[in-house]
């Protein structure tokens, strides 16, 4: 083997070496990223059950089905989200929702409805925080989904695979040589499949009206209802 033999020998040994640190930094970064998407995932599930415990807070000062049915069509929400859940609850449980919770006013209706329109205001702001939230994560699938994409692209082993033939100048890349069918199970092992998030993962929140929107309808449904 002459000198421009060793050199040409070097750069294959070297380009092969950088193909597979490449590869390998790079499953590592779309792995943490995909980790990453897990913990911010769970802390939205986290974010939505509290959530729900403020639509139950709401249910509780209410009082009845029937109000609690006027209250959501208020809000123009259907599918009653989260009654059910507030039905299963025990009755301890559900006094304790309302335990902390701050009530002005001088008289028992003035208390009613200041209790409902606060309730309200901290379940839109916590709703608004939790839908930017939720695009927040929704943009970064969106993101990660485009890596793995390319990731699969520069990284497909049939285009490697006859890439370093071609530098070898040989019919086989592993010794030994790989089957069409075992290329391809190769292949399809080392590609990221596609990230997606079902809405039980990635429970989308309600679209709630602003309070100001809805206040003289709420006050007007209250004074129907009003204990």
């Amino acid at each position: 083997m002459d000198d421009s033999d060793r050199v040409l020998e070097s750069l294959r040994v070297q380009i092969k070496k950088e193909i597979v640190d490449n590869y390998f930094a790079d499953r590592v970064n779309l792995e943490e990223d995909l980790d990453l998407l897990r913990q911010e995932t769970e802390s939205y599930r986290k974010e939505f059950e509290l959530l729900g415990r403020h639509f139950m807070a709401l249910f509780q000062a209410v009082g009845s089905e029937t109000g609690c049915g006027q209250f959501l069509e208020v809000l123009n929400l259907k599918g009653w989200p989260f009654y059910e859940t507030y039905c299963a609850l025990p009755e301890r449980e559900r006094q304790e929702l309302l335990k902390d919770q701050r009530r002005r006013g001088f008289t028992a209706s003035r208390r009613f409805r200041n209790l409902i329109l606060d309730l309200y205001e901290q379940l839109y702001r916590d709703s608004e925080s939790l839908r930017e939230h939720y695009e927040k994560i929704l943009n970064r699938l969106k993101l990660i989904n485009e890596d793995i994409d390319k990731f699969n692209l520069s990284y497909d082993f049939g285009l490697l695979a006859a890439q370093i033939e071609a530098m070898e100048g040989r019919g086989e890349v592993i010794s030994g040589g790989l089957l069409s069918p075992e290329r391809e199970e190769l292949s399809t092992r080392m590609r990221f499949k596609r990230r997606q998030l079902t809405e039980a993962e990635l429970p989308p929140p309600p679209r709630l009206p602003p309070p100001a929107e809805i206040k003289d309808r709420l006050l007007e449904m209250l004074s129907r209802i009003e204990r």
